[in-house]
């Protein structure tokens, strides 16, 4: 370098290389490592603006998308608030039209398409349909006589008319059931309205006839709670718990797996919301209120929730085994987590078909029955000769509750059918007024009902009921009567009048619930294909859209 150096420095000096001298000078000068990095840094730094310069200019159109998106969820949202809104004031009192036109569409549709589903299936044709078929021809014409139905007391019925009723009974015990529990919690309170009261008909006509045995317990049967179907001694020996509860166990148990067949459309609806893509509104609605408010039912709502989903079959079991007013949120909640089908349905139908109704029937066989009554009796005997110390004076307490039953019992009794041939066993005649207060000496007021049923039967005035005169009173059904349908009454109490005006109020309430609801129902698939509608023509809009912009 020093050499160069000084040959340049000799070469300008002595003019020989001027213009090499000149073009070396008016080279610019090297630059510097740190020049170098600022100017690098200075490209790269440009770079990145001009890049961020074209991403920030292809952000706009991101944003504009991302605003569009928003601006159409929320009249997404907009709308399917609107038309819940407008949903919701589908009642027979607010829409009548509208609810009656929309409960009869769905009605027709789901029958329908019930219908047109067993007839697509091989084994109704093979199977079902010649069933049938050869049942209708066996009662019509080739062996009538296996349908003939029994006399109380002295003849059996046919084989295929015990099994013909079979089928009836127990259709009516699940049918009663489902109407319990059906409905989203508006149910028919059918175990308060017929099965309770049936297990009390049952121990009572059981300790009035003083024996169980042949005792016919069936709702439907015409012989049912005769005490001329009874045999053996007839001296209570076998008026036990353990009798009295079998008697009534399989009513029991058909109403309860009733029950929990009526459990089926709320899990169905969540679990179809679910597996269709979107939330169960009723379900988050109901959960959502449940978590704002402090008492004990939606506290029990809650906990219901979670208990079921952490223990699955179990926890559904264990949550159907007792009376849970709070079960409708364990088959949404079911159906909203996608439970099998038949893990739900089994674990219910055991909770409620084995274990709750048969604690249920112990209760109320042992609340009707008289061991749990002396033992009753004995504490309000007690009872009463405290109260005697206290205020000197007896209240009489115990014989005003015994007096109470034995009306009871006798109003059983009242009620036990027989054909009218048999009130004129050992009689010549028609009768007369002495034979008539004969049949109702034991009851209270005997002689008025005897005055009574006389003046009403006696067709004829002559003083005296015939034989075809009583035939009239006798039932359609089964063509028996009863000494307490005889009876006309002596006028009906107020408290009777009220309490037929509340079952009345009760069906009625659970009619309106249903057609209700199954209104809504089928204005909700109308809504969901508005609302698909909606979403398809904002997005032909948004092609349109774009295909202009290009």
């Amino acid at each position: 370098w020093l050499k160069r150096s000084h040959l340049d420095s000799a070469a300008c000096s002595s003019h020989v290389h001027v213009g090499a001298c000149q073009r070396r000078s008016e080279r610019p000068p090297a630059m510097s490592s740190k020049d170098g990095q600022g100017k690098a840094k200075t490209k790269t730094e440009n770079r990145q603006d001009s890049k961020g310069a074209s991403d920030s200019k292809g952000s706009r159109p991101n944003s504009k998308e991302a605003s569009k998106e928003a601006e159409k969820a929320e009249k997404l949202e907009a709308l399917r608030s609107q038309l819940k809104s407008d949903r919701e004031q589908i009642t027979l009192f607010k829409r009548p039209i509208s609810a009656v036109t929309l409960f009869t569409q769905y009605v027709v549709a789901f029958v329908t398409s019930r219908l047109l589903g067993l007839l697509a299936k091989p084994v109704v044709w093979l199977l079902v349909v010649p069933s049938i078929v050869l049942w209708f021809a066996l009662k019509q014409s080739l062996a009538p006589e296996l349908f003939v139905p029994p006399v109380c007391g002295e003849k059996d019925a046919g084989v295929l008319w015990q099994a013909e009723f079979a089928v009836i009974e127990a259709a009516w015990w699940v049918i009663l059931g489902v109407l319990s529990s059906i409905g989203f919690g508006t149910g028919l309170h059918s175990g308060l309205m017929f099965l309770f009261p049936h297990v009390m008909q049952v121990v009572g006509a059981a300790e009035a006839c003083h024996t169980t045995m042949g005792l016919v317990t069936w709702y439907q049967h015409p012989c049912k709670l005769d005490c001329s179907t009874t045999s053996g001694p007839k001296d209570d020996s076998t008026v036990t718990f353990l009798r009295l509860w079998a008697s009534v166990t399989v009513p029991c148990m058909l109403w309860g797996v009733g029950t929990a067949m009526g459990e089926i459309p709320p899990y169905a609806v969540a679990k179809a919301a679910r597996m269709a893509g979107s939330s169960d509104s009723e379900f988050e609605a109901e959960v959502e209120e449940a978590r704002n408010k402090t008492d004990l039912f939606s506290r029990m709502k809650i906990w219901t929730i979670n208990f079921t989903e952490r223990h699955g079959f179990v926890g559904v079991f264990l949550l159907a085994a007792w009376p849970n007013a709070a079960f409708d949120m364990c088959g949404m909640c079911c159906g909203y987590l996608l439970m099998p089908f038949w893990t739900f349905f089994l674990a219910t139908a055991c909770g409620k078909g084995l274990v709750k109704v048969n604690l249920q029937a112990v209760v109320f066989v042992n609340l009707f029955g008289s061991g749990f009554f002396n033992v009753l009796a004995s504490g309000i005997d007690s009872l009463n000769g405290s109260l005697t110390g206290v205020l000197g004076k007896d209240l009489g307490l115990k014989e005003l509750v015994v007096r109470g039953r034995t009306k009871l019992l006798q109003q059983f009794e009242l009620q036990s059918r027989v054909y009218p041939d048999k009130l004129f066993a050992g009689k010549k005649g028609g009768l007369r007024l002495a034979d008539v207060n004969a049949l109702y000496s034991k009851y209270t007021g005997g002689e008025e009902i005897a005055k009574r049923v006389l003046q009403e039967w006696d067709k004829n005035g002559n003083g005296e009921i015939a034989v075809a005169e009583l035939r009239e009173a006798a039932s359609r059904t089964d063509g028996m009567v009863s000494l307490g349908s005889l009876d006309p009454g002596a006028g009906q109490s107020f408290l009777k009048t009220c309490w037929e005006l509340f079952i009345v109020g009760l069906v009625l309430f659970f009619v309106v619930s249903i057609m209700n609801q199954l209104a809504q129902l089928k204005q909700a698939e109308a809504d969901e294909a508005k609302l698909e509608e909606f979403e398809r023509e904002d997005g032909e809009g948004e092609k349109k859209e774009a295909k202009k912009s290009k």
